[in-house]
């Protein structure tokens, strides 16, 4: 077993050289508000730090593919998805070793994270209204809350802008299809934004499965059943200049059914599940005088889940009601940025096994931006909160500093907190019991990075070290039963790397390249597990695309890798590494209105025998087709 190394140590020393590198360099230091660039495209609402480790992946940049939102957060480093059944079937995001409850997900500033728990179903977004994802890894609950242990996952949906409209339907393998319509219209005083969209396949495909793989010429062909699903959404945007700021607001609908198929092992007949969602979110913004503004924003949100397990015997129905309100404000003050922000919210939640309950959530948050000794940005922050009856503190402190040349520096350290979701605390079913006197699970992170910029090409480089302590663990608590206690402590340390070259050249050549090395070690809660790496946590993650944008025409290749993954606490039984080939082409074929076709092969090796970290069988070669329309104000659809 190899030894953990630690970075706090190696964060206290960056934060002590950068100033000292800033004196050295004697340099004036950058105009207030200048970003210190990190990789690619930083992101914009996750900027408010300037020191978060953070990665933007702009859906831009894979216009025409049909590519999930799970599949698009992949393609950032330091993050896993957990996919249980392949395309369209449950995904939950892990950072840096977290769990999926550790990674509060945010849609158009709307928490997606319930307090039912048990993670944020990625799958359950549709993919035709991204804009953005904003990927932003660490402890970052002084910014977004409590929960943000692991990181934090902010979707941004699409923005209305000048008249516009589009058309897109694709179809393809394993009775694959989707479609999607939008129009924008209006002026720059106020303009908006409509897109209607539904996606689903049927989902039936063979793949070898092996029952006896100690055994050598064991596989057998098996066909997919019970694997189909069926998604759609509407989503409204407005914007309207009023009252000296701007107004905006947003309206989202999804619903959808699938399948639940089970793994290779456990095949299950006729699992399902049916969920809805709508929410809607308004904003406030307006300058009061030169050096201040202010931000008001009032959301409402309701989920609903259906499951119906007879392999289990479950059926569960889960109602869950939200809203809050948030007042922010930022000022300049003799160099300073300030934010302090006050924020109140509730929730009820309606299921069987804990009955109907609901917790209100207060907290108040000061955030500072600020230049130190000439050349070093600091950025610290502190939220207090309570939610329900928990009470707990999140911190931040950053610093980002240019070194010399095309090279600059980030370190941060942070801490955060999560209250024990309704389930853990009331859930009641046949083997689980519940526990009203957990506590919230605990994470503090470190991390230190260089960066490098020049001209079209940026790339960035770091380490990290996580601690999560407290953490909540199901142990056996009578006859075949269990309960949640707070007795896990694991952490995570590892490097993560990311390369991002614009288009150059006549071809119009970008790349990105994306790699984590992840060593996690379970330190108490599971006597089996201790001292071991946590299951379902790859040591190697890796992403690269290459793609050419000639003319009318455009190319890529693409490759994902995934290592090894531990399925036991004693680190026994592996599942083997993942690797996944794939490649696109679109040609322009018309200019006004725009039309393009695309081509596009998943698993350009047709292998049949891949599966994900939970042994559930991966389909083979996939390939899809997709026509796109798209105009402005002087085209007709």
């Amino acid at each position: 077993m190899a030894r953990p190394f630690y970075f706090p140590g190696l964060l206290a020393l960056a934060l002590v050289l950068l100033p000292l590198a800033a004196v050295a360099e004697g340099q004036a230091a950058p105009s207030f508000g200048e970003e210190v660039e990190v990789v690619g495209v930083r992101p914009r609402a996750a900027a408010a730090d300037p020191t978060a480790a953070a990665t933007v992946v702009e859906a831009s940049r894979f216009a025409g593919e049909t590519k999930s939102v799970a599949e698009l957060v992949a393609t950032a480093p330091g993050v896993a998805v957990n996919q249980y059944g392949g395309l369209g079937q449950l995904a939950t995001v892990s950072i840096r070793g977290s769990t999926g409850e550790q990674v509060p997900v945010f849609l158009d500033g709307l928490p997606l994270y319930t307090a039912a728990g048990g993670g944020v179903d990625l799958s359950r977004i549709p993919r035709a209204w991204i804009e953005r994802i904003e990927v932003v890894r660490g402890a970052e609950g002084a910014t977004f809350g409590a929960g943000a242990l692991g990181g934090v996952l902010n979707i941004i949906t699409r923005t209305p802008s000048r008249p516009q409209w589009s058309l897109e339907a694709s179809g393809g393998s394993f009775g694959s299809g989707s479609a999607a319509a939008e129009i924008g219209a209006g002026s720059d005083a106020a303009h908006g934004l409509a897109l209607l969209s539904i996606d689903g396949w049927q989902g039936r495909y063979p793949y070898d499965f092996d029952p006896t793989p100690n055994v050598p010429g064991g596989s057998l062909s098996v066909n997919r059943t019970n694997n189909a699903w069926l998604t759609g959404g509407g989503l409204a945007k407005g914007t309207l200049r009023a009252g000296g700021g701007d107004l905006d607001a947003a309206l989202q609908l999804s619903a959808g059914r699938r399948e639940i198929p089970g793994n290779a092992f456990n095949l299950t007949a006729s699992d399902s599940q049916c969920d809805r969602r709508a929410g809607a979110v308004v904003r406030y913004l307006r300058p009061l005088g030169d050096a201040l503004e202010l931000s008001l924003q009032a959301r409402v949100g309701e989920d609903e889940l259906d499951l119906d397990v007879p392999s289990n015997g479950i059926a569960t129905r889960q109602r869950d009601l939200g809203g809050g309100a948030l007042a922010r404000l930022v000022g300049s003050v003799s160099g300073h940025a300030l934010t302090a922000e006050v924020d109140g919210s509730g929730e009820r939640l309606a299921s069987e096994g804990t009955g109907t309950r609901s917790r209100a959530t207060f907290a108040a948050m000061l955030a500072d931006d600020f230049w130190w000794a000439g050349r070093v940005r600091l950025a610290p922050a502190i939220r207090l909160e309570r939610v329900g009856p928990f009470e707990g503190w999140s911190a931040k402190l950053g610093a980002t500093s240019h070194l010399a040349g095309p090279v600059s520096a980030r370190a941060s350290v942070g801490r955060s907190f999560r209250p024990p979701s309704f389930a853990e605390l009331y859930l009641q079913q046949a083997f689980v019991t519940p526990n009203p006197s957990l506590t919230p699970e605990q994470g503090w992170s470190a991390d230190t990075a260089l960066s490098v910029e020049s001209g079209p090409a940026t790339a960035t480089v770091g380490a990290f070290y996580t601690r999560y302590s407290d953490v909540i663990v199901y142990l056996p608590a009578s006859f075949q039963r269990v309960k949640p206690f707070n007795v896990g402590q694991a952490d995570g340390r590892g490097a993560e790397a990311e390369l991002a070259l614009a288009p150059v050249g006549r071809l119009r050549l970008s790349a990105q390249l994306a790699y984590t090395f992840l060593l996690t070690q379970t330190l108490s809660g599971s006597p089996a597990g201790e001292g071991f790496e946590v299951p379902h946590r790859a040591r190697h993650r890796g992403f690269a695309r290459v793609a050419i944008a000639p003319g009318p025409v455009d190319a890529h290749v693409e490759a994902q890798y995934v290592g090894p993954q531990w399925q036991d606490q004693r680190n026994l039984i592996s599942t083997p590494a993942t690797f996944l080939l794939g490649a696109g082409a679109s040609v322009r074929v018309l200019r006004r209105p725009e039309v393009h076709l695309q081509l596009e092969v998943r698993n350009l090796l047709d292998d049949r025998a891949l599966t994900d970290g939970f042994y559930n069988p991966l389909p083979g070669r996939m390939v899809t087709v997709t026509v796109r329309v798209s105009g402005g104000k002087d085209d007709a659809p």
